[in-house]
């Protein structure tokens, strides 16, 4: 029967609790082998104890018992026993789903010196993604702490390539490619631009995904050239910043990867418009000197250059990429502490922190296409550069497959009225979360430098900033 009164903390409440559940199971079954293995049950030649085979007939036998491969088993000794103290702590207390556990194991493994402050950044940020969004969100934190030793570590890792196949029921098959990000996102684009060129096929897009796969594997079709989309800002791609790239449509890259993989790219510039205010004074963001944050002033609206908000310049041909330059982001962390910040404000503070409530994006006038519903081609590739993701809490869907939603509503019957077709104004939302915010049952709001701030029915404050 449905219980009216079940509320979300219930629910967290119980995903808590069958998580913990989990652990503990995962825990006996660890305990049982490591406890058979010290009893010399199983004796190898000469009649000497074997521990090594007395491990794997234990694997075998909770395998067995509880319906898993034993290569399940097999990783949840190597978890148990490599994990972190404070990462294996969550688990147990069911903070970190199984699968949040495993990755935040793995991308920890071999990082120098972490610290606990590391570790809780980590274990926080795990537990507040979806399973697909888990490695990304970690990554980002890495590169922060140890932008040298991520930069090395990713190095290392694009020998590690792979290909497998795996039997289904009723004659079905599954292909795994995994290798580096931008090698797989150059496969995937190649895929799904064969795909396209057959949308009067009355099939479905995952069958037409299939066809175009398998007509370039089996070199039905050829000659088309690998294509990945890699977005930094200028002084990154000068060798002079170190903020990371994005491989649009898979996640962030490290600065001086991101340069080596556009090194041979066909370049295009884009260029927003630039904002003429007076100075601001005091504090313009929420910051922990000030609590409550002051709120100044808004500045003077910025004035479109030559009327559009983004221009782009001609395309350029490729040429050398400067490859020195810092490794660390400064733009980001700042981000991050921003909304670190943001959550542990109140909802009446944090309501102040909104930026241009008309949906104008600080606009005085409207430049050009901001009347428009449908953004133009420029100011979709910038929004989509700019939030990797649907911005929905949790939500790992590429922006590329997004709607760009207008956070205040775009007024169809007097567009002046309502909010822009504006940068300032516009975040790429799934379909599934786009129903949510159009039935007002989650609500979208625009703060300072782009984070987006959610709030879901219940009351319950998420943020999500530009690159995550």
């Amino acid at each position: 029967m449905y219980d009216a009164t079940v509320s979300v903390d219930v629910l967290v409440s119980a995903k808590v609790d069958a998580q913990a559940s989990f652990a503990r199971t995962v825990s006996a079954s660890c305990a049982y082998v490591q406890e058979s293995s010290r009893r010399p049950a199983v004796l190898g030649p000469g009649g000497v104890f074997d521990a090594k085979a007395a491990e794997i007939c234990a694997v075998a036998e909770v395998a067995a018992a509880l319906a898993v491969s034993t290569r399940t088993v097999t990783e949840w000794l190597f978890l148990t026993r490599t994990a972190h103290p404070a990462v294996a702590e969550a688990f147990d207390a069911g903070l970190l789903a199984y699968a949040a556990f495993r990755t935040v194991c793995r991308s920890l493994a071999g990082v120098p010196n972490a610290t606990e402050a590391l570790l809780q950044r980590v274990i926080a940020a795990a537990s507040r993604c979806t399973p697909g969004a888990v490695a990304a969100a970690v990554d980002r934190i890495l590169a922060e702490f140890d932008a040298e030793w991520h930069r090395e570590a990713r190095e290392r890792a694009t020998r590690e390539r792979s290909a497998t196949v795996r039997k289904l029921p009723r004659g079905q098959a599954e292909l795994t490619i995994r290798g580096p990000a931008d090698k797989v996102a150059a496969m995937w684009r190649n895929i799904a631009a064969t795909a396209a060129r057959g949308v009067t096929d009355p099939t479905s897009l995952p069958a037409r995904l299939f066809d175009a796969a398998h007509a370039l594997l089996t070199g039905a079709v050829s000659g088309t050239p690998a294509r990945a989309v890699i977005v930094l800002d200028a002084a990154t791609a000068a060798g002079l910043a170190g903020e990371p790239g994005h491989l649009v449509g898979w996640g962030p890259v490290p600065a001086d990867v991101a340069r080596r993989i556009a090194g041979d790219a066909t370049w295009q510039a884009m260029i927003t418009a630039a904002e003429v205010a007076e100075p601001r004074v005091g504090c313009s963001c929420p910051c922990p000197e000030h609590d409550p944050p002051t709120i100044p002033d808004p500045p003077a609206p910025p004035v479109p250059a030559a009327g559009r908000e983004v221009r782009r310049t001609r395309r350029m041909s490729a040429g050398w990429t400067p490859i020195k330059g810092k490794l660390g982001s400064t733009k980001n962390l700042k981000l991050r502490e921003q909304v670190d910040y943001l959550r542990t404000l109140p909802p009446s503070a944090v309501d102040r922190a909104v930026d241009n409530p008309d949906g104008h994006g600080g606009f005085a006038l409207p430049p050009a296409g901001a009347l428009t519903y449908r953004p133009s081609e420029a100011i979709a590739a910038l929004v989509t550069a700019l939030y990797p993701t649907c911005i929905h809490p949790g939500c790992a869907v590429s922006s590329e497959d997004c709607d760009l939603d207008h956070v205040v509503p775009f007024d169809h019957t007097d567009p002046e009225r309502g909010g822009w077709t504006v940068t300032g104004n516009l975040a790429p939302l799934c379909r599934r979360h786009h129903g949510l915010k159009t039935r007002r049952q989650w609500h979208h709001r625009m703060l300072r430098d782009g984070i987006v701030h959610v709030r879901d029915s219940h009351g319950t404050d998420y943020f999500t900033a530009p690159g995550e």
